[in-house]
């Protein structure tokens, strides 16, 4: 049974999306395509969905008020690159089948297998016309295009596009249809926020598995496996911007990171560690889903936890830092969260029975001259306005529940 590492952590480096910048409106055309990408140096090339050819997609950058025509030309073929599964057991000799690589005794899903390339593209987090929210039942087959006007009228803040079929979305996404949209303001550039390389990170968290050949060795091929008693699919690979534990070299200076959990199901409880130790004083938080916040927030003690589609917006300073020093972010979150605390100081340490074998994520290397330290500004947003509402007149209380079941995929 699986006990040490099947793949060797952070010899791959960090690879950043190109970018798509606009500051003027603009017509511009993404083709869906399939195509092959390396997630790991020791892994063969896995079949996958795309955005321009690239996992995640190109990262689309465009000012506040500033409108994008989007045609999205469906150019996929073939079927699913993905190998959907449901194991027998929710444990192989003790260890649950999902911090397991390979099928674990499942078959792959006949009708999953089947899904053909229809596709339709919707803006998370973006203010648009209904007619370009991505409707999910508003399909395009290959061959096909959609067009989609996004006029960007929102504060900064970054946004992700992801595949959004009805009853599949989880399955397209895991194949690589997905990307990042940064929306950028006046406000931002008064504040003298690190904007695009080298000092801005987008980084795009995803988990996976692949299968496993007859010799026992892993395979580039992708695997959505589930299990009887967990029937959300956990991968226990942790890829960022589609490299699986990757590192990435940084400058003594301030970095901006852009996180986005784009995960299925896992959340992510993220803890930075130096010479093991939680080092969060040199992170702070300026913000979230909705933009900048109204002031910086300090990093929990327990982690910055991220559920799925939820985005954060990092400053990590490293100036004090001597060159040669590494530093690791790891997960720290059970699965499914439970929201319990961990002990940040066990950062690094598995937990099998929390579907998290290896909680590495990412980790940073110190390169390079000091450089100046970015003094973070005590007031960020000038622009945020708390939504509030009147309590409606209560007249009737109704009880919800919200329970799983097993799903059927359509074709």
């Amino acid at each position: 049974m699986l006990l040490a590492h099947p793949l060797t952590p952070f010899v791959d480096r960090l690879t950043i999306p190109p970018r798509r910048v606009f500051a003027e409106p603009a017509r511009l055309a993404v083709r869906l395509e399939a195509t092959t990408h390396r997630f790991h140096r020791d892994l063969a090339p896995s079949g996958v969905w795309t955005y321009d050819g690239h996992l995640p997609g190109p990262t689309i950058e465009v000012r506040r008020g500033v409108p994008l025509e989007i045609r999205w030309d469906n150019r996929l073929s073939g079927t699913l690159p993905v190998v959907v599964t449901v194991a027998p057991s929710g444990k192989a000799d003790g260890v649950p089948v999902q911090c397991l690589p390979g099928r674990s005794g499942g078959d792959a899903d006949p009708s999953a297998a089947a899904l053909t390339g229809f596709s339709v593209v919707h803006l998370h987090g973006a203010v648009t016309h209904a007619s370009s929210d991505g409707w999910a039942e508003n399909l395009a087959a290959p061959g096909q295009a959609t067009l989609d006007l996004y006029p960007n009228e929102q504060r900064a803040a970054m946004l992700w596009y992801h595949d959004h079929v009805m009853g599949v979305t989880r399955f397209k996404v895991y194949a690589g249809l997905a990307g990042l949209w940064i929306v950028r303001d006046d406000r931002e550039r008064e504040l003298g926020l690190p904007e695009g390389p080298p000092y801005e990170l987008p980084l795009l968290l995803t988990d996976r598995n692949f299968d496993m050949g007859p010799d026992g060795a892993m395979t580039g091929q992708l695997l959505h496996k589930t299990d009887p008693v967990v029937a959300e699919c956990f991968g226990p690979f942790t890829a960022v911007n589609g490299t699986i534990w990757p590192y990435f070299e940084v400058e003594p200076t301030t970095y901006r990171l852009r996180l986005l959990n784009g995960s299925n199901a896992r959340t992510f409880r993220l803890v930075l560690e130096q010479g093991g130790k939680p080092d969060h004083q040199r992170v702070a938080q300026i913000g979230s889903d909705g933009g900048l916040f109204l002031a910086p927030a300090r990093i929990p003690a327990q982690g910055l936890v991220l559920a799925s589609a939820e985005r954060a917006d990092l400053l990590v300073d490293f100036s004090d830092l001597a060159p040669g020093t590494e530093l690791t972010l790891w997960n720290t979150a059970r699965a499914p969260f439970d929201g319990a605390f961990a002990d940040p100081a066990t950062a690094g340490a598995n937990d099998r029975d929390g579907l998290l074998p290896y909680p590495e994520v990412l980790r940073l290397r110190v390169v390079g001259a000091h450089r100046s330290r970015y003094s973070v500004p005590s007031t960020l947003a000038t622009d945020f306005q708390r939504t509030r509402r009147d309590e409606p007149t209560i007249s009737v209380v109704r009880a919800i529940a919200l329970v799983e079941r097993p799903a059927e995929v359509e074709g």
